[in-house]
């Protein structure tokens, strides 16, 4: 695969190609229903082969930009994309940079004890009594991106109550200001889901709506399990990412 370094990192030369040929569907250089040029010609002028080129054009076609038909080349469908949360989370660091992103809305806070339910579906111990907040972030435009269900302690809750609609930050950032306890290790789950009623009705979508399920289990430097997050996010507005990196040599 074709790459080159952007800003000190290595980067698909076809993001790179999206981003400049999204630019100019912004600009109308082409006007909505014009087909663009054959790809032979956008692959020549970009100097890369017609599979890179491609796959440049599969990611405007994924932001709603344009579409893709046999017999009928890439025909401009909007100037601007579709309205998406797309994250990359390889580190801890970009899992700060995620909660940045999208500004957080508390929407009920309550104490829980834990069902067989509740238990399966986030591997809580049954019977402990934690905190819940009820949390939908919110992308720039104010659309809602997803719908997440955050247990605690009950101290740990009531320490950073005052801090939640004040700040963007992840909950668990704020926990190590008043508590001194740092993540040392996010454990994340992720599995394909049909929407439950109460985040369809938070994100504004049909219950059974395909979506993903993102169960993460923040643990300190001891090894205490003291953050359980159950997020949903729809599946045809949200992308993501991993980066996997081979260990030794072949």
């Amino acid at each position: 695969m074709e790459v080159r370094a952007v800003n000190g990192n290595k980067e698909p030369r076809y993001l790179q190609i999206a981003r400049d040929l999204a630019e100019e569907i912004a600009a109308q250089r082409w006007a909505v229903g014009e087909r663009m040029p054959p790809e032979p010609e956008l692959a020549s002028s970009f100097e890369v082969s017609r599979e890179t080129l491609r796959n440049a054009l599969r990611e405007l076609e994924a932001r709603g930009l344009v579409s893709r038909r046999k017999g009928d080349g890439t025909r401009v469908e909007r100037l601007t994309p579709v309205q998406r949360f797309d994250t990359s989370l390889g580190s801890l660091e970009e899992l700060v940079q995620y909660g940045r992103d999208a500004v957080r809305e508390v929407t009920a806070s309550e104490e829980v004890t834990v069902g067989s339910e509740l238990a399966a579906t986030a591997d809580l111990p049954p019977g402990a009594v934690l905190a819940r907040l009820t949390t939908v972030r919110r992308a720039p435009d104010t659309s809602a991106v997803s719908w997440s269900q955050v247990y605690l302690s009950p101290d740990d809750a009531a320490a950073v109550a005052d801090d939640l609609d004040k700040s963007t930050r992840l909950i668990s950032d704020l926990l190590r200001e008043r508590t001194g306890r740092s993540t040392h290790r996010v454990v994340q789950r992720v599995r394909a889901i049909a929407l439950p009623a109460e985040p369809a009705e938070a994100l504004g979508l049909p219950p059974g709506s395909p979506a993903l399920e993102f169960v993460r289990h923040y643990y300190d430097a001891t090894g205490d399990l003291f953050e359980t997050t159950v997020g949903v996010h729809p599946g045809d507005t949200f992308s993501y990412r991993t980066t996997l990196v081979r260990s030794g040599s072949a």
